[in-house]
């Protein structure tokens, strides 16, 4: 009886001793919702993205995740740059960032640029320059463009706002711009079902779908995280497109 109880006793300590083990890594995000979705009360995100890390990622990383956010993307930029943070949960990659943050050897997202336009836009299909042309398109300060829009003649309003998305939907609502722009048209599908079912549509813009990442901080902790990240996310990176059918669908 007291060999047993002496086992069980290991066994808990063990169990503890793992527990405690856990290393603690600070991901930075920002509202992208169905992705991060931001809950109040300073709680933890949820989202496919969220889901991702929580479920599979951090489990197999043996780490605790703590959420640092909402936050704006430039503040969020550098706090990955010196080291506040460990990661950012999603962020676009061009040769600009890779000198400064570490990136994975796969994405562990595809997604694809679209714009929100009024549902009575004439437009209806994006195939050329030239139908965004004269555009005024609402989007995010530091964030990813691609070349068909840096090279296309329209003006962006990007916002710094964590409420980015909500705030650029009420100006297009308003006509205050013509067009909201995201690298992924589920995004703007999600954002739009939420207030404004009905009142927009989503063209597709004619690129290559986007790669995203999980970018972590150049560091000696940064380095760690993704190493152990990458054996992990090279058997499952393509598992956030099953997750993001949990909070929508779009065709």
């Amino acid at each position: 009886m007291r060999v047993r109880f002496f086992v069980l006793v290991v066994l808990l300590a063990a169990v503890a001793m793992a527990v405690n083990a856990q290393e603690i890594i600070k991901i930075g995000y920002f509202d992208n919702q169905p992705f991060v979705i931001p809950q109040p009360g300073g709680k933890a995100p949820t989202g496919a993205s969220v889901d991702y890390w929580m479920n599979i990622v951090a489990p197999a990383m043996n780490v605790k995740v703590t959420w640092v956010g909402p936050t704006p993307m430039l503040r969020l930029l550098k706090q990955l740059e010196t080291g506040d943070i460990d990661a950012i949960l999603i962020l676009g990659k061009n040769p600009d960032r890779e000198k400064v943050y570490l990136y994975p050897a796969k994405p562990y997202l595809h997604m694809r640029p679209a714009l929100t336009l009024l549902k009575d836009n004439p437009l209806t299909s994006i195939s050329t320059q030239d139908d965004v042309a004269g555009m005024k398109i609402g989007y995010l300060q530091a964030a990813v463009v691609p070349d068909f829009l840096k090279t296309a003649k329209v003006t962006f309003d990007n916002l710094t706002s964590t409420n980015w998305q909500q705030d650029n939907f009420a100006k297009l609502a308003n006509k205050r711009i013509d067009a909201v722009f995201n690298l992924n048209v589920e995004a703007l599908a999600y954002e739009a079902s939420q207030t404004y079912a009905g009142k927009f549509k989503f063209l597709q813009l004619p690129v290559p779908p986007s790669d995203i990442y999980t970018a972590f901080a150049k560091t000696e902790r940064g380095a760690a995280f993704l190493q152990k990240y990458d054996q992990v996310n090279s058997k499952n990176f393509t598992v956030v497109d099953t997750l993001i059918k949990k909070y929508i669908d779009v065709k």
